[in-house]
């Protein structure tokens, strides 16, 4: 009980929190707020642990700071400190917060959760070092905004996407939509959209990317690096399970012995070929040999 008495101290004992708050003594110490029965807080969590506390009945609101857990049904969330506003239905956690559910887990510096009115978060939005995981996909960003009602994921400034088994996406913003499994990535001047895995990297403007086909779509102008040489193109299309990318509108094939430009170039990543396919042309060096791009 020393935990718990330690977080009423000044406060003026258990009276005072119970009409605010819908708290009772925990039974293995420490402080704990039970779910709203009829008639109680809406929006509220079931269960909330800290070592020190503080309320202001007249704002409806909670301060707790030290070892701080709060429960809403299955979603827990930890954290230096949190402030929960009663009438709000919000939950503002700064410092080492971490927030956990059967789904995966979300970090960052601060992150503020809404609650519905039957107790449910429907919303998170993490800032700072913000990170979302689970066991087929992960999103890092400086922001990120999860509705879970939507199942929409957003993420702004120096984002970056991984998808099992082995692909990165980054770019400047991203929507990612839990549902279909579809992302969409935005470059930006000092950050372009990128996707790549372990057979290369393309850049773009904008990155349309299927987790369930494992295919992507990148606007451009585009360029990738490409065995020994550059390869530019309008737009191009991967196939990330089997390796193979298609780059159309002028797709251009630069190395030091020469460039090689067509209306498409194909190219299959592991058997380390290309393909060029429409209008077709080759320049080339001949002090340095080889026609061949």
């Amino acid at each position: 009980m020393r935990r718990a008495r330690a977080a009423f101290a000044g406060l003026g004992g258990v009276a005072l929190l119970c009409p605010l708050l819908w708290c009772l003594w925990a039974p293995g110490g420490g402080l704990a707020a039970a779910a709203p029965q009829a008639g109680g807080a809406p929006g509220t969590p079931s269960n909330v642990r800290a070592d020190q506390v503080s309320i202001d009945s007249r704002s409806g609101t909670l301060v707790a700071s030290g070892h701080v857990s709060v429960t809403y049904g299955t979603l827990r969330a930890t954290s230096d400190s949190v402030r929960l506003n009663r009438s709000g239905g919000t939950a503002v956690f700064t410092g080492h917060v971490a927030v956990t559910d059967p789904a995966g887990r979300a970090l960052g510096d601060t992150v503020t959760l809404y609650a519905a009115p039957d107790g449910r978060v429907v919303r998170a939005v993490l800032a700072g070092h913000a990170s979302v995981e689970t066991p087929s996909y992960a999103v890092i960003a400086d922001r990120i905004d999860a509705d879970r009602d939507r199942e929409r994921v957003t993420a702004d400034a120096h984002v970056t996407l991984f998808s099992q088994p082995d692909v990165i996406v980054t770019g400047a913003r991203a929507t990612y939509d839990q549902r279909t499994g579809d992302a969409v990535i935005l470059g930006s001047a000092s950050a372009p959209a990128t996707v790549q895995n372990r057979d290369g990297r393309i850049a773009g403007t904008r990155v349309d990317f299927s987790r369930r086909d494992m295919r992507a779509v990148i606007r451009g102008p585009v360029s990738a690096d490409l065995f020994d040489a550059k390869l530019t193109g309008a737009g191009a299309t991967v196939d990330l399970r089997q390796g193979v990318a298609v780059f159309a509108g002028g797709a251009v094939v630069s190395r030091r012995q020469g460039m090689l430009e067509a209306d498409e170039i194909t190219v299959f990543y592991r058997d380390r070929r290309l393909v060029a396919e429409g209008r077709t042309h080759m320049t080339y060096r001949e002090s340095e040999g080889s026609p061949s791009p």
